[in-house]
């Protein structure tokens, strides 16, 4: 038990706070090397669906520049770079792109490309469904994780449409799993591939409901949230105009080989992914996602509504979140 215990709190130590290592800050920028364009992609080892169609192109040629790939560790790494300017893409989440666009970041959002994430799990014999959750008392314990997940945001703004007021005790990763082996906890709020991860280790967990499936049932929309995504730097765009417009109409492309086939996508990751991440776990976490890619400028109304749910202290009194001109670059 001591060393089953061991193996899940070191892989979702790994896994945690939506993975990543350690963004290195002195990544080279835009840097021509034997005439080749050298563009510094900031991304997150765990990040499997959203970046699948970026390393396709890339793999493919379609985009014209060679990725020197860094790493970051979490969100406030990813928000470092973003306010820092470190960077050239960013593969991260919208609520961190739009958050550091607000405290004057130089970002551009290109596409949303992450649009199922989170998830209930239980080991509870009474919870078989989100309809046994809504039948749960007010103030029933949800421990969830990450730390400042933005699907709690999204839950507390469903309780204007009858969604219980729930506590949602929130943990790192690791703490968590702790929790949940000793019986300490047994309704979880996880994202993938947390959710599969830990569903490898402690097969009496069970996938119970999607929080976006959930949101779309209980607003009418459509059962998805724009999550993560594709963003690039406005400076590097000063100096090659244009590649917002290029790694959209590329990633975009992509989605019909991913639909078909979604181990094109697996394979085209860059190979030190398997340090962070078991490629059978990316691979089944895979029956729980959705891909898709639109651009940032055709999904602002629904980022819009996401942002207003995980910033609602940012919306102004015209009911506007008031991003900068440019941020959502691209076509409708």
């Amino acid at each position: 038990m001591k060393k089953r215990q061991l193996a899940l709190v070191a892989l979702l130590f790994a896994l945690a706070a939506w993975g990543g290592l350690l963004l290195v800050s002195q990544a080279r920028q835009s840097a021509p090397v034997g005439g080749r364009t050298i563009l510094a992609v900031h991304t997150s080892g765990q990040a499997t669906t959203p970046q699948m169609p970026l390393w396709l192109a890339l793999a493919k040629g379609e985009l014209g520049f060679e990725p020197d790939i860094r790493y970051w560790k979490n969100l406030d790494d990813l928000r470092g770079s973003l306010l820092a300017g470190q960077g050239d893409i960013w593969v991260g989440h919208i609520d961190g792109f739009a958050q550091a666009a607000l405290r004057g970041a130089p970002v551009r959002l290109v596409c949303v490309t992450g649009w199922k994430k989170f998830f209930f799990l239980t080991s509870r014999a009474d919870i078989a469904s989100f309809e046994d959750i809504l039948r749960l008392p007010a103030h029933t314990e949800i421990a969830s994780a990450p730390p400042h997940s933005p699907a709690v945001a999204v839950l507390r703004a469903l309780e204007g449409a009858g969604l219980p007021r729930f506590n949602y005790a929130q943990h790192e990763a690791g703490q968590l799993s702790l929790k949940a082996m000793r019986g300490d906890a047994d309704l979880l709020l996880l994202p993938e591939p947390l959710v599969t991860a830990l569903l490898a280790k402690m097969p009496e967990l069970r996938v119970v409901a999607s929080v976006e499936e959930e949101y779309g049932r209980l607003t009418g929309g459509e059962p998805l949230l724009p999550i993560a995504g594709i963003a690039v730097n406005t400076a590097t765009l000063a100096r090659h105009p244009g590649l917002d417009r290029l790694l959209e109409e590329a990633l975009r492309r992509q989605e019909p080989a991913l639909l078909i086939n979604p181990e094109e996508g697996l394979a085209a990751l860059p190979a030190e992914f398997d340090q962070f991440i078991d490629p059978e776990i990316v691979r089944a976490s895979l029956a729980r996602d959705v891909i898709r890619v639109r651009s940032a400028a055709e999904s602002e109304a629904m980022i819009r509504d996401y942002l207003g749910m995980v910033f609602p202290e940012s919306v102004g009194p015209d009911g506007v979140i008031a991003l900068p001109e440019g941020f959502f670059g691209g076509t409708r």
